[in-house]
Order: C-alpha cells, then structure tokens, then sequence
C-alpha cells in the first residue's frame, strides 16, 4: 500500500514520528528528557490527536515511556538499548550479505571503493573536518542499506533504518568526539568488506562485517 491510500491517522502518526526523530537530531529533544503532551504537541507542531497516535508507535520502537501522573519520557540509550539495537542491526547486514554476495557488480565495487578513497584524501586534509565527516558518513550510510536492499523487502528496510537511527542516537549520547583516525577505521573496515566481495569471497565479506561492527561498537561506547 503506498502512502497516498493510508489511512489518515497513519499518515499523521509517521508524520509525528519524523518530527520526533528530526527533534532528538537537533537537540530540541534529548535522551532523559520529560515532557507533558502539550509541551510535546508544542515541540513537534502536531494536535493531541495525532500526537497519540504517534506516541503509540514511539512506545512501541521502545523510544518513549509513559509515566502516569508524570509524563513522558524520552529514552535514554542504556547499554541493554545499544546492545539489542547492534545485534539486529548484524543479524539484518549478515543475512542480507548473503544474498549481496551473489548480486553484487563490478561497477558497485569499484564505484564504492573510489568513494572511500576519496573520503580518505578529504579526511586526510583536502577539505574542512566537517564536510568530510558528512560524506563518510553519507558513504558509510549508502553501503550497509545497498546491501540490506539486496533483500528487496521494505518491512527489513524499514527497520534497517529505525535500527541505524537508533544506534545513531545512542552516539549522540555517549561519544564525546569524534577523530579523523576513527573515521578512517572506518573506511579501511569497509575496504575490508570490499576485498572480499571483490574475491567473490562471501563468507570472508561476513566476517570483515562483524568485525567492524565489534569495531564501531568500541569505538562509540568504550569507555
């Protein structure tokens, strides 16, 4: 069913949702946070009906709480709330690579190469640290959901995505800076994925995968 033929508190509730997600990238809202209805209908520009609707759907991603006599509370990104949101965003890439493996093109490849290579001149210097950040983090984003695309399924995309901003809030939250030698770990864990795919090795791309996301995982939230 596309978006024109939902019904529309459906279409209000996503709308909801995007604002709420837009509002915790910005900063309006933050993880902890307590909030009264009004005060949320006000923060996101939406009536108390459609905010009802939108509550039920952040309740039920586990991004809210409601507190009886208290309000509601924004999520704070625990180490249970990390670790849940990892082990589906693996098990989604790890099942999906299978199948990029025997579908994956040569001009992907070196498509995908050639744009980390060029993150990697950007963040060794040839541009601001800020523009570079964005289009690793571009690049890096375009990867995983091509390969999750291999699946052609929009339920696993759709919470691909959910999964991805959640891990992406929860870094918000806990990683105090970020260096240019992080971000090219990065890059160089991606190659990693790349060789093997490259070598038509899919077993060896798996392993590549897991092992960056042991990686990113410490590289976020060590302490």
């Amino acid at each position: 069913m596309d978006k024109i033929s939902r019904p529309d508190n459906e279409q209000q509730s996503n709308e909801g949702y995007r604002r709420f997600r837009e509002a915790l990238q910005q900063g309006t809202l933050t993880a902890g946070m307590i909030v009264t209805q009004n005060e949320l209908c006000e923060l996101l520009g939406i009536s108390l009906s459609p905010l009802r609707e939108t509550l039920v759907l952040l309740e039920e991603f586990g991004l809210v709480e409601i507190k009886p006599r208290t309000g509601i509370r924004i999520i704070y990104p625990e180490v249970a709330f990390i670790r849940e949101n990892y082990q589906f965003r693996i098990m989604i890439e790890t099942y999906a690579l299978r199948a990029f493996g025997d579908q994956v093109t040569d001009a992907w490849l070196s498509n995908m190469r050639e744009r980390h290579e060029e993150c990697r001149v950007q963040l060794q210097g040839s541009v601001e640290f800020e523009e570079a950040q964005a289009q690793i983090t571009y690049v890096d984003r375009r990867m995983h959901r091509d390969i999750v695309e291999a699946l052609e399924n929009r339920a696993i995309l759709q919470n691909h995505a959910r999964v991805q901003e959640n891990i992406s809030m929860a870094r918000r939250v806990h990683q105090r800076s970020i260096f240019r030698g992080q971000l090219i770990d990065t890059i160089d864990e991606h190659l990693q994925v790349l060789d093997a795919l490259e070598n038509r090795d899919t077993p060896g791309a798996i392993a590549a995968l897991e092992a960056h996301f042991r990686a990113s995982t410490h590289r976020t939230f060590a302490a």
